[in-house]
């Protein structure tokens, strides 16, 4: 064992003389102003390209949208990570209402619908999205609704219960008359 520890203790007492002379040459080689300019450079570049290989920046995500017929047909998007349900749940809705990249897809909502908030709490999602989402026709309105919910379940695998609301209420519910629905009451002058 003695002989080891001897040749460990040599050992170190090199590798230290020559750290000690690396950091030297160092101190040398970095007194001059460029060359401590191109060293910050170096480190910065090597930090920026390392944190972007090693991060895993973008998650992809099924948005389902309608199209020309009527029915809903998914499209992969790339959304940045988020930590949680709720910031995943916002990304996902946020995304769905920018609309679709393919032209042969129709956009789920019309333009300036926006989220207003999102809950999830015990396997249940609360999403509320602006007034101007119940502008639509009932049939549009609805597509939009199945869109919503189905990217939703789909980015939420572990998602129980979804709840829809449009500037707090329940579409279709007591309260909320869309326009064309069924039940609406029409009033004309």
């Amino acid at each position: 064992m003695k002989p080891f520890l001897e040749a460990l203790r040599r050992l170190s007492v090199v590798v230290g003389h020559a750290l000690v002379a690396a950091y030297r040459r160092s101190l040398v080689w970095l007194s001059f102003p460029v060359n401590f300019c191109l060293a910050v450079l170096g480190l910065v570049f090597f930090l920026s390209f390392a944190s972007w290989a090693i991060g895993h920046d973008f998650d992809p995500v099924v948005l389902w949208f309608p199209d020309s017929k009527g029915s809903l047909r998914g499209e992969i998007r790339q959304v940045p990570t988020s930590w949680g349900a709720e910031a995943r749940a916002e990304l996902v809705a946020s995304e769905l209402l920018l609309g679709p990249k393919s032209i042969s897809l129709h956009p789920a909502f019309p333009p300036g619908v926006r989220v207003e908030s999102v809950l999830y709490r015990k396997g249940r999602l609360f999403v509320d999205i602006s007034l101007e989402a119940a502008l639509e026709d009932a049939k549009s309105l609805k597509n939009g609704l199945a869109a919503l919910e189905r990217s939703l379940r789909a980015a939420l695998p572990g998602l129980r219960r979804l709840t829809v609301t449009i500037g707090g209420t329940e579409p279709y519910s007591v309260g909320l008359k869309v326009e064309g629905a069924r039940g609406a009451k029409k009033t004309g002058k």
